[in-house]
């Protein structure tokens, strides 16, 4: 059974008034989505491991290197992507310069089993449940086309067994002859889902090979991209969201998701999407980029995002709010209570940050820094993804902004509730 066909949703835009999409109309009834990266954070496992086996081949290679020879393969299926790597960094066994030239079957071979041994660490990308609950909700037809090959697949989902039972067809790399960019996956997918126009079905897509692919195979194509160069989306995309919080299927004449709210209901443009199941993070403040205070006169109490990564990753980039506690632990006395917070967290487009970093902006004046206490964070909401700006001025006011929305939503009973959480205040000895 099809969706309905229906026309496209009329949404408010910045001013109050009726806008629609520049590619409406539209008629979208069937939803294609890719798995790694985009339902599946299996990314950063897949970037840390390959790395390492590379390394072992060429100890010269650099971050830089590395990370470009592993992002230019994403979305390829793992034998294609393994032989192009190879190709592009002339890997030789050991790093051997007279040694036989690496294959991709032993470099695949290599990854796989360091990387059977893993999977289970894998989770889901932030918003993902949240857009297949929509999908079965509201009955509309959904696949799965991966480059993933069928033997992996419940490996990689070992996690998340359920994940996919309601989608209705499920296309695995090894059962076409050409892989990403081509766009045979997504051609098969619209096979067995009985489309038979493919401009109807709208593929969620992570990297641009992805959309690519999908753009080949005449499809409309939502890009939420796993790599922060979004130029390499140009031309590939029809609409690009940072995370899948940020997808509005009714911009696409699908259901739209109803967990959004307005600070004022009906008059105000700002709002906010509670978490399903909070997030809560502790470690040691550590020294940030010394930009907060100094260039934006807003001192923010970094923590480390490697120790905290499953937390961390349970969190699309992006802006939230919460609440916040710092131990009294030195004669500092800035610690011992309970404080508002709103946090920003990912690579910050405006500063381009080469790696991923949690900054915490505690809404209090201290009189003096904190580094080295122990930082809690609870946090209950998302409020907007991030986003770069033109001058330092415009990027202070938004965070200024975000600030207020947080101070708004923490007065709220159902949020305000959270700062008597026994992980917040467990061992704080008030001032």
């Amino acid at each position: 059974e099809t969706h309905p066909r229906r026309t496209p949703r009329a949404r408010r835009g910045a001013g109050g008034y009726v806008t629609m999409p520049p590619w409406a109309p539209v008629k979208i009834t069937h939803v294609i989505l890719d798995l790694d990266g985009t339902l599946i954070n299996t990314e950063q496992l897949v970037d840390e491991v390959v790395g390492a086996v590379l390394r072992k081949h060429d100890a010269s290679l650099d971050t830089k290197s590395i990370r470009n020879a592993i992002e230019g393969v994403r979305g390829m299926r793992p034998l294609d992507g393994s032989r192009i790597i190879i190709e592009n960094l002339k890997l030789r066994k050991d790093g051997a310069a007279d040694g036989p030239a690496l294959t991709a079957e032993e470099l695949l071979a290599e990854t796989e089993v360091e990387l059977n041994g893993r999977w289970g660490e894998v989770n889901t990308m932030p918003g993902a449940e949240r857009l297949l609950a929509l999908l079965r909700r509201h009955e509309v037809p959904t696949a799965l086309a991966t480059s993933t090959p069928a033997k992996y697949l419940s490996a990689k989902l070992a996690s998340h067994p359920n994940l996919l039972q309601h989608v209705a067809c499920v296309c695995t790399g090894d059962e076409v002859r050409r892989g990403k960019p081509d766009p045979s996956i997504f051609l098969l997918a619209a096979e067995r889902l009985g489309v038979d126009d493919p401009s109807c079905c709208l593929v969620v897509e992570d990297t641009p090979l992805g959309c690519q692919a999908a753009k080949a195979a005449g499809m409309r194509v939502l890009a939420v991209p796993s790599i922060q160069n979004f130029n390499l989306y140009s031309g590939h995309a029809d609409e690009l969201c940072r995370s899948l919080y940020d997808v509005d299927p009714a911009r696409w004449g699908l259901p739209s998701f109803d967990d959004w709210r307005e600070l004022v209901p009906g008059m105000s443009l700002d709002r906010y999407l509670p978490l399903t199941t909070p997030i809560r993070m502790r470690g040691p403040v550590v020294k940030g980029f010394g930009r907060g205070s100094k260039m934006l006169g807003i001192p923010t109490a970094n923590l480390d995002v490697a120790p905290l990564k499953l937390q961390a990753d349970a969190l699309a980039p992006g802006i939230y709010f919460g609440w916040a506690a710092v131990a009294k632990e030195d004669p500092r006395d800035v610690g011992g209570s309970v404080y508002r917070m709103v946090m920003s967290i990912g690579w910050n487009p405006f500063f381009d940050n080469a790696k991923k970093t949690i900054e915490p902006w505690l809404l209090h004046e201290f009189g003096g820094d904190f580094y080295d206490q122990e930082l809690r964070l609870h946090v209950l909401g998302y409020i907007r993804p991030e986003a770069n700006f033109t001058t330092i001025e415009d990027l202070i006011k938004r965070i200024h902004r975000d600030a207020e929305v947080a101070k708004t939503c923490l007065a709220l009973e159902e949020f305000a509730k959270h700062a008597d959480d026994p992980f917040l205040v467990e061992g704080l000895v008030p001032n």
